[in-house]
């Protein structure tokens, strides 16, 4: 046996002394660095499934599912425009320090010509990150839309985007509609739906003249310093409107921004 694989496993080990040349027990011996080096399996209730997709353009491109460890892990989702100005997904396991500290940079990593639109995580379900960043879904048609209202649908508006499970297929003049409400003294309610195209182009036009102005250098007026708890926005791909208000429209600023999004059909160009 030669004397550095003696030293390795004297390292693992911390018995130099003892080891023995037998290939046996040097099979065992490196098993069990292994296992060290690499983990054990992990716990069947610290699995969490995550939907894994690589430059996807929507979820039936996401043919596979990662595992991931919950002690340490969340799942992720990233919108990216790439250097030839597709948008398409990444997304499956991510450290909850990388979640937890935020993208800081509109820069993919390693990509200097990539730009990242949205970077969303989320660990309270398996397949969690399906339904982030606009991901469009595979089991939606192109007018359907979450639908929670408490005046018009079966489910009523809920106290956080992910209990929002209805779907309702809107008029052909109508696209998705999203809105935060809040009351004082009141807990904040999500309501999904429909709206009208034309309303909501007037609208997003607004939204995104607003958003322009206060990160415009100069702006320093009280509105822009202290933003309202209410928010409303549309968006005109299928299911697009899952999320707390202030993220999808964050989402789509940086889209129209980099010329990606429709202002006529409210649709992200792809």
């Amino acid at each position: 046996m030669s004397e550095w694989l003696i030293r390795s496993l004297a390292t693992c080990t911390g018995k130099r002394k003892n080891i023995q040349m037998n290939w046996l027990v040097v099979s065992l011996i490196v098993s069990a660095c292994v296992i060290a080096a690499f983990g054990q399996e992990i716990p069947e209730a610290n699995k969490l499934k995550c939907r894994l997709c690589n430059n996807a353009l929507e979820l039936r491109d996401c043919t596979k599912q990662a595992v991931c460890d919950n002690r340490t892990e969340e799942c992720y989702m990233d919108e990216v425009i790439t250097e030839t100005f597709n948008v398409v997904y990444r997304g499956g396991c991510r450290g909850k320090e990388q979640c937890n500290g935020g993208q800081t940079s509109l820069v993919a990593p390693g990509k200097r010509d990539e730009v990242i639109a949205c970077t969303r995580c989320c660990s309270n379900e398996d397949d969690c990150n399906k339904r982030l960043c606009g991901l469009r879904p595979d089991n939606t048609n192109t007018s359907q839309c979450y639908f929670c209202d408490s005046s018009k649908s079966d489910q009523a508006s809920v106290s956080k985007p992910s209990d929002c499970i209805t779907l309702t297929t809107c008029d052909t003049d109508q696209v998705c509609f999203a809105k935060n409400e809040y009351h004082p003294g009141s807990a904040m309610t999500f309501k999904y739906g429909c709206q009208n195209k034309y309303i909501c182009r007037l609208l997003m036009k607004r939204v995104f003249e607003d958003l322009r102005h206060c990160a415009s250098a100069g702006a320093s007026d009280l509105e822009c310093q202290h933003e309202s708890q209410n928010c409303d926005v549309c968006c005109g791909d299928a299911a697009c409107n899952y999320d707390d208000c202030k993220t999808i429209k964050g989402r789509l600023y940086k889209l129209w921004t980099l010329g990606k999004f429709n202002n006529d059909t409210l649709k992200v160009i792809p």
